[in-house]
Order: C-alpha cells, then structure tokens, then sequence
C-alpha cells in the first residue's frame, strides 16, 4: 500500500520521487501512472495549485485515471469504465451535496444511450444470423460495374450505409469479408489492394456521422443537447450530417484513386454461391429492421427516446428464437460497458463542476465562432486519435457545456462528428486496425504497411476538420444550430 505523503507546496518533485520508487518494477507504466494520479487527488496535491473544490478535484483524479489507462490500454477499456463507476460510487459520490450521489452515476451508466447501441447490435446480429448482410452488399456491388473505380465507389458507399445503422467495427468486418474475394483476381502490388481496404475503413470510421446511432459519440452529444433543449430529431440529424457525409466520401474516393494507382481494366468478382433463399427469418429481419427505423425517425412524434425504439429488435428477435442464447452472448457487452464508463465520467465532470472550472480557463474569449469550432474539432481529433472516441467525447461535452457566452448546441455537434473524422494511425479506429492487419502472414507483413495508413490517415483527417468547419459556418445554422 502507498503511505501517505505530504505535499510542502513547492516540493511537490521532491515527494513524488519516493512514491515512484515504492512502486513495484513489474507495474506495467500505465498502471503505476494511474496510481500516481489517485494518489494526488486523493492527497490533495491539486486543489491548492489549481484551485478546486474537492468533489471536482476527485473528479480530475478519476479523469486522468480514466484517461491514462485508456491511452495505454493497461487493462482492457471495459475494465477501466467499470472501475470508473466504481471509484464515482466510492470516492466521488459521498463528496457530493445530498441529491447527488451514486444514483446520478448509474443512471448515467445505464442510460438510454446504452439501450441503444444494445438495439444496434441486435439488429446487427440479426442481419449477419440470416445472411441479409452479404445478401445486401452483393447485390449493391454487382449493380455497380467491374472497373476499379466503381468497385471501390460501390463498396465504400455499402461500407458507409451499412456503417450509419451498425457499428463502424461490424460494417467493416463484413466489407473485408468481401473484400477477399474482390481481391482473389488482383495481381499482388497493385494500387487497387491497397485503396480498397482503406477505402472500407475509412468509409466505415465516415458513415456513422450520418445518423444519431452510427457512432457513440452522436449518441453521446445528443444526450447533452437533449438536456439543453435544442437537440435535432433523428431525420433532422441525417440531414445535418448527410450532405457532409457524402462529400467526404467523394473526397476519400479521389484521394485513394489518385494516390493508388491501379493497372487493373476490369475486377473478377469470386462469386459466393452459399446465398439463402429469401424465407420466413430474412422477413422478419426485414420487417423488423424498417419498422425500427421508422420508430427512430419518428420517435419524437410518438414520444419514444432512440433507446426505447431500440428495445424492438431485441424483444422480436429473442422472443421468435431468430436469435438464442449463443447470440446474446456474443454481443459486444464490452463495448456497452465502454460506452457506460464514458457517459458515467461525463456525468461526474458535469456535476463535480470541474467541467465549469475547465471551461472557465479555455482561452476563448474574443475567439471568433469559426476559431471556437476550429478548436473544438482539432481538440476532439486530436483525442480521438490516442483513446476511444466514446472516451473522447465524454470528457468534451461537459466541458463544451460549461462554456460561458457561446451557443453549446453547434459545438456539441461539431465535437460529434470531429471523433469520427479522427482516422490518422493504424490504432485510432477499430477499422483502421482491421484493415491494417487484413492478410497479414507469419512474418508479421500485410497488404499495408504504416506510411500506407498514416499518411492518408492524417491527410484526410485534416481535409475532414476543414469541412466540417465550413458545414458548421453554413449549412448547421440551417437547423438552428
């Protein structure tokens, strides 16, 4: 155990110097960096230096602990969201005024937003348990045309459609599944190789700005604007994000085109024949899959939250046996877990104040408005990028929110999307890394080396943030934003 150390105000160096070397030498240095940043919460070392209440300087402690581990994934993400909530309920919460304590945390935990992507990923399972998926993406890209560009068109479009109702991961799993065989016929080297497995993932991180529910950092943002009064309904927030949604993807198109040339005149699709008939489950699927997103673009007229709408899925498939308990059990629970930890952190930055006490520092006084989202979207990029971008966008908005003589509603939206663009590593997305490691042998060599990845990466993640600063400057005001 850590003896307690005290703080003699301007040897601060001097005192940390023992606590790092009682540390065990085997301590992984995520792990002894987040017991470091326990320890002066808990000491009171930043309260005086920064001037913080106490329940905001627990909530530092429990932010820098959140965020060290989940750059140096020291421990599985899961892991670290739930260790979040467990530290709200323990430390946090009996610092809080009375009204305030450890059901605030696990509401926030288990919100509607949870429900939500729980729904998402039914439907997900759904799709894959009955072959619907790769019905869908086949027959879109045998429509489309055998030269290269209208394959990488076709396929980046399917990638991103796919992308705006499941997550990025899923949508982009399954388009790699294809991408095999559409590759089986394409000399080693070519250009083409290389643009169609970026293509997928970045068309895949891209398409879930479209949608509320296409990536958790929509989800998240909508949340807060819920909370402020001025959040778009589901269709509003397709057409906010939509346009912008379809001039990236022209843009990514060009890009990888012109950067990877190709030789090949005509792509050899491999042609799967294990195709299921269309029967009775691929009906239900179907049915189910329409009437829950009519629920989501309607739900505000029936008084339904996303989360609600999404329970449909869930309850149709079980209850009809399309999934069983093997399914339930395969979901991503992991990523639900993340996705709690994140929206219970945010809840303890908005309550502690300590999201008040960062917004009161940011320079952002006199800041033109451009400038303002210029910030924003280069802070959120920039996080994005090294941690989880559910993560990301948590420790944001309440920050976004505590911002004195500027409209949150646009800045929320704009952290929002800014997450998603967020593309310049192999390790930045889920996607990312799939493609990266797409048929990677023995030797520990694939289709893609890093420059092929980081390059693009970043270049299209800067072109991303200048466009979105332009749609946030005209075409958000449109919608009131």
């Amino acid at each position: 155990m850590l003896p307690p150390v005290p703080l003699p105000g301007a040897d601060i160096a001097k005192e940390w110097v023992p606590v790092v070397l009682r540390l065990p030498w085997r301590t992984p240095p995520g792990i002894s960096l987040a017991i470091l940043a326990f320890v002066a919460a808990n000491e009171g070392w930043l309260a005086g230096p920064l001037g913080l209440t106490r329940p905001a300087e627990v909530t530092l402690g429990i932010v820098l602990v959140a965020a060290i581990l989940w750059i140096t994934e020291a421990v599985p993400l899961f892991v670290t969201s739930l260790l979040v909530l467990a530290l709200e309920l323990t430390w946090l919460a009996p610092t809080l005024s009375e009204g305030r304590g450890p059901a605030l945390f696990v509401n926030a935990f288990f919100s509607d937003v949870t429900l939500l992507f729980l729904g998402g990923f039914v439907l997900s399972a759904g799709l894959e348990r009955t072959a619907l998926d790769r019905r869908l993406a086949r027959g879109i890209l045998r429509r489309a045309g055998r030269t290269p560009t209208r394959v990488l068109l076709a396929t980046m479009v399917t990638t991103a459609l796919l992308s705006m109702w499941m997550s990025n991961t899923a949508a982009c799993a399954l388009m790699l599944g294809l991408a095999g065989s559409m590759l089986a016929k394409v000399p080693e080297g070519d250009g083409f190789r290389k643009a169609l497995l970026l293509g997928i993932a970045f068309s895949a991180n891209l398409g879930g700005i479209a949608t509320p529910i296409g990536s958790p950092p929509n989800a998240i943002m909508l949340r807060y604007l819920q909370a402020e009064g001025n959040a778009p309904s589901f269709g509003a927030w397709m057409m906010l994000a939509g346009p912008l949604l379809i001039a990236l993807l022209v843009v990514v198109l060009a890009y990888l085109a012109r950067r990877f040339p190709t030789q090949v005149e005509e792509v050899e699709l491999d042609e799967d024949d294990d195709v299921r008939p269309f029967r009775g489950p691929q009906a239900l699927v179907v049915g189910v899959l329409l009437l829950t997103i009519t629920g989501w673009l309607m739900g505000d007229r029936l008084g339904l939250t996303p989360g609600t709408v999404a329970l449909l899925p869930v309850v149709l498939f079980f209850g009809s046996n399309l999934l069983r308990v093997p399914e339930l059990r395969a979901l991503p629970w992991d990523v639900l877990l993340l996705i709690g930890g994140g929206l219970a952190l945010g809840a303890a930055i908005d309550q502690s104040g300590l999201a008040s006490w960062a917004s009161a520092r940011l320079p952002t006084e006199g800041l033109p408005e451009l400038a303002l989202v210029g910030v924003v979207a280069l802070l959120a990029a920039a996080l994005s990028a090294v941690m989880s971008n559910t993560a990301a966008a948590n420790l944001l908005a309440p920050m976004i929110m505590g911002l004195s003589g500027v409209s949150a509603a646009p800045l929320l939206v704009v952290a929002a999307l800014a997450c998603s663009l967020a593309m310049p590593l192999p390790v930045s997305t889920p996607p990312n890394a799939m493609a990266f490691g797409f048929g990677m042998k023995a030797d520990g060599r694939g289709e893609l080396v890093a420059r092929d990845m980081i390059v693009p990466g970043t270049t299209l993640t800067l072109v991303g943030l200048a466009a979105l600063a332009l749609f946030a400057a005209f075409w958000f005001p449109t919608f009131g934003l």
